[in-house]
């Protein structure tokens, strides 16, 4: 018996090693999202006052709270812009709507790693407090703004396109939303509102995590044109 083999790799057949090789291999993926932020040893690799670290993050949590919402507020504030400039500019409810997600999606390419921080895979045994959950509904209440006031100009398009009925898990997704957030929005554009918020970041998401390269030749005029769709989708004038 050499040093490499152990009692269980002699025991192995092909298949049943191969499957123990791969397995090892998805645990030490899943150490990538592993999230290494001590703020003492952070002090010391920038050069910082360890007692200035001290009183301002005690510890990784602390840390982590602060890049959260920095990344949130940068979101929100590259939403708010789009949509005020096109607004500026004369741009009609749906430029503003587009204007808004290319805001979002300028500021995700600009600056990836924040955006993946906050929308990609959670972080371990992080539990991010309340006040990020508001940061964080910057950049939708750009787009509700957007719902509510067509709604109210009585041009918001609710039935203009067939959905399926409520499955009583879907009626149970939307009505804390329809309490909420979303209160005051008939059903349907509840429910595409949901729909197009996930989307919104799948496209998002898809292009900074480097998958866009292969499916769109120009994924700016790509981006631009799913927006809009999604701007339809929701019931904006055209």
């Amino acid at each position: 018996m050499t040093t490499s083999e152990t009692p269980d790799s002699r025991q192995d057949g092909p298949e049943a090693a191969v499957s123990r090789l791969k397995a090892e291999a998805a645990h030490r993926l899943a150490a990538r999202h592993r999230v290494d932020l001590v703020p003492a040893e952070l002090a010391a690799a920038a050069g910082v006052d360890p007692a200035l670290v001290d009183a301002r993050f005690p510890d990784r949590d602390a840390l982590l709270t602060d890049l959260v919402l920095a990344a949130y507020h940068a979101m929100g504030d590259a939403a708010e812009q789009g949509a005020a400039e096109a607004e500026k500019s004369g741009a009609d409810l749906l430029g503003r709507w587009v204007a808004c997600c290319e805001g979002v999606r300028a500021w995700a390419l600009a600056r990836p790693e924040e955006y993946v921080l906050i929308w990609g895979r959670p972080v371990p045994g992080y539990d991010a407090p309340p006040e990020t959950m508001a940061a964080g509904a910057r950049t939708v209440l750009v787009l509700l703004g957007l719902v509510r006031e067509a709604l109210e100009a009585g041009e918001l398009a609710v039935d203009h396109v067939p959905a399926p009925e409520l499955s009583e898990g879907m009626a149970r997704t939307i009505e804390p939303l329809a309490q909420g957030m979303l209160n005051g929005l008939p059903t349907p554009v509840i429910t595409r509102m949901l729909i197009v918020w996930t989307q919104l970041h799948g496209m998002v998401g898809f292009e900074v995590n480097g998958h866009i390269a292969g499916v769109a030749a120009d994924p700016a005029a790509f981006f631009t044109h799913a927006a809009t769709a999604m701007g339809q989708y929701i019931g904006l004038p055209h």
